[in-house]
């Protein structure tokens, strides 16, 4: 009897759901559907519904991540729903001539995207942790960039918010470490074909292959992945930081 009742248990373990953030559409519909297809539930969070057929393992919540009222209605409908995992994956880069700017659209810009790059996952991390560090094998996945380390001048916005969700996931997973079952990923990703970098760079990965790699970082319970070219990058940046940051910088 008590061997049925241990294996119940974990099936509904497992049912509980996994929330990811920018769903719609990049690496997130890809995290989405990989995700489906290895049978997990999931929570798509996103400002428009993707394009998924309907199944009892997805479930839609639209949610304007810059609008921060959004965000805190939106954790406590999660907190209802029990998930056991979280993948902060939304974000938002413009580049621009930002000192062209008048003070009120660099003060517009700026703000949100702080706000989707960095406030949102860390509402999202702390407003769901007492749900999730109970769930077996749970975890937080903070998406990051390698412009955490090494930014460049046509993105500040976003290059700061990296940068400090950097320093915020390695808070988070410092003063969660007495919980053994929780684990707080952090995965960086190269520069990926999707809609936000049209036009920009060379060599980029697809977002199929970015979506496996973040997944496969959790399966493997890693508390950090580097993803293709940043491998690289997090070498050079340990060896020479400053002239690692120069180098990028005038590219």
């Amino acid at each position: 009897m008590a061997g049925k009742a241990m294996k119940k248990a974990s099936a509904m373990l497992e049912a509980r759901p996994i929330i990811v953030t920018g769903a719609s559409r990049g690496v997130g519909l890809e995290l989405t559907r990989q995700l489906i297809a290895s049978r997990q539930s999931v929570i798509g969070v996103a400002r428009q519904r993707p394009e998924i057929h309907a199944s009892d393992r997805f479930q839609f919540t639209p949610c304007d991540l810059a609008d921060r009222e959004a965000v805190m209605r939106l954790i406590h409908d999660l907190i209802e729903l029990r998930p056991r995992g979280l993948i902060n994956n939304a974000a938002i880069q413009t580049e621009k001539d930002w000192g062209s700017l008048s003070l009120e659209e660099i003060a517009a810009g700026f703000a949100a995207e702080i706000q989707v790059d960095l406030l949102a996952p860390m509402h999202l991390s702390y407003g769901l942790l007492n749900v999730i560090k109970h769930a077996e094998d749970g975890f937080i996945c903070n998406i990051n960039s390698a412009l955490a380390l090494a930014p460049k001048v046509s993105a500040p916005a976003y290059c700061a918010a990296k940068a400090a969700l950097r320093n915020a996931t390695v808070s988070l997973r410092g003063s969660t470490r007495g919980l053994p079952n929780l684990l707080v990923n952090e995965t960086y990703l190269p520069l990926v074909d999707t809609d936000m970098t049209k036009g920009r760079g060379r060599g980029k990965i697809s977002a199929e292959a970015a979506a496996s790699a973040i997944l496969n970082g959790l399966r493997r319970r890693q508390t950090e992945t580097w993803v293709g070219q940043t491998r690289l990058l997090r070498l050079l940046w340990r060896l020479a930081p400053s002239r690692t940051s120069r180098l990028l910088l005038g590219a």
